[in-house]
């Protein structure tokens, strides 16, 4: 039997710029990032390190999480389950109970406030302190396995953690639950969530944009580029088999195209490796043709000079036109899955801004970023994970 088209039918998502797609949009075409500075009380950070975070403090979750299913969770369980619901509803569909609903999410650092409220229990007081309630939402499958409790989907339930890479492999899984006809619905997308120890661990390592003449900001295929921008948030993708989204009239939002997976064995395990020659050749070979209709791409570049030279020189390789180019991580910050709903965005006409950051594109990159409307009829989204994971995913106009 021969896979079934996938498509698109629902979107949920959240983050700095607020809640549902229209505020990704709206942040997207102001080009200016939405940040607050991050608690340093506790001590954790160095005195010049990075101050500012895309964070979803404040955000209003009640339309999709009562307040007393929230006192149970992380905060990134409550981030999925929140934008689980919203896929659905946007979806118009309000009953997925049973075992052919899959979900597939992937986190990059799980939940950390949880995890360090265990850990401090347990060094401070011993282990019989420990609280089980902390311990049950403290793994990276947490934020899956709730939103399978909250919604009664008993199908597959994946959780996958490749960093950068995750958000798409996550969609890949997810397509293939429906294209294999495993599931009639999957819920499938990324979740992150972001503390000051999470933070600090990261600014230490020098992942983030610092403080400067310039500014605190990300600022991909810059020539000033120092770091990203720590975020957090999430989106959650309504996955169908295209001939049961039609008949029940459903909106179509995209249809899911190949994923390329690749693996470059010169990065290390925390760094991004110079294969940019073998990843390019992987990409043209598995994807071939469908490159040539690619007019749009989003970047997964954050502002890590190591990752976006290494990305761009990926890109110049691979396709054979200069594409429209975006890389929203400079506004909504480094988090699992705003990259999935900005292509979204971009099959739909949205509207670009240049981030105002990125004064002084990098000519060694050879990559301009695009700005405007520009309406897109394949976007490919590129991620390339720290440690040498690499995914390309196709999504198409209906």
């Amino acid at each position: 039997m021969s896979a079934r088209s996938v498509v698109v039918t629902g979107v949920g998502w959240l983050g700095a710029f607020g809640t549902g797609l229209p505020a990704l949009a709206r942040g997207l075409a102001g080009g200016v990032p939405a940040v607050r500075a991050i608690d340093r009380s506790q001590g954790y950070h160095r005195p010049n390190g990075a101050t500012l975070v895309a964070s979803c403090a404040g955000l209003d979750l009640s339309p999709w999480l009562s307040p007393q299913a929230a006192r149970r969770m992380s905060d990134l369980s409550q981030f999925a389950v929140a934008a689980a619901r919203m896929a659905l509803q946007d979806a118009g569909l309000t009953d997925v109970k049973g075992e052919r609903t899959a979900v597939a999410l992937a986190t990059a650092l799980g939940p950390g406030g949880f995890t360090e409220q265990l850990a401090r229990q347990i060094l401070e007081k011993g282990g019989k302190a420990a609280s089980p309630f902390l311990f049950t939402d403290c793994v990276a499958n947490a934020a899956a396995g709730q939103v399978a409790i909250d919604l009664g989907a008993r199908g597959a339930n994946l959780t996958l953690c490749q960093r950068e890479a995750g958000p798409l492999l996550a969609l890949a899984h997810g397509t293939d639950e429906i294209a294999r006809d495993r599931a009639d619905v999957c819920l499938a997308g990324a979740v992150d969530e972001m503390k000051p120890l999470v933070h600090a661990l990261l600014d230490r390592f020098r992942a983030l944009a610092r403080p400067g003449a310039l500014g605190e900001a990300a600022r991909p295929f810059d020539q000033y580029a120092d770091g990203a921008l720590a975020g957090e948030g999430a989106c959650v993708l309504v996955l169908e088999a295209a001939e049961r989204a039609q008949a029940r009239g459903a909106r179509v939002l995209a249809r899911v195209g190949p994923t390329v997976r690749a693996f470059d064995p010169s990065a290390g395990r925390a760094g991004f490796g110079r294969d940019a020659h073998g990843l390019a050749a992987q990409l043209q070979a598995q994807l071939g043709h469908a490159l040539v209709g690619v007019d749009t791409v989003v970047c997964g570049a954050s502002g890590v000079p190591a990752h976006d030279r290494l990305e761009a020189a990926i890109l110049r390789r691979a396709l054979p036109h200069a594409p429209f180019a975006v890389a929203p991580k400079a506004l909504h910050g480094e988090f699992g899955g705003g990259t999935l709903g900005t292509a979204l965005l971009a099959l739909a006409n949205a509207e670009f801004a240049h981030p105002a950051a990125c004064r002084q594109p990098d000519p060694r990159h050879g990559l301009a970023l695009g700005h405007g409307r520009h309406r897109a009829g394949r976007v490919l989204l590129s991620a390339l994970a720290a440690g040498g994971v690499a995914a390309w995913t196709v999504l198409e106009q209906p």
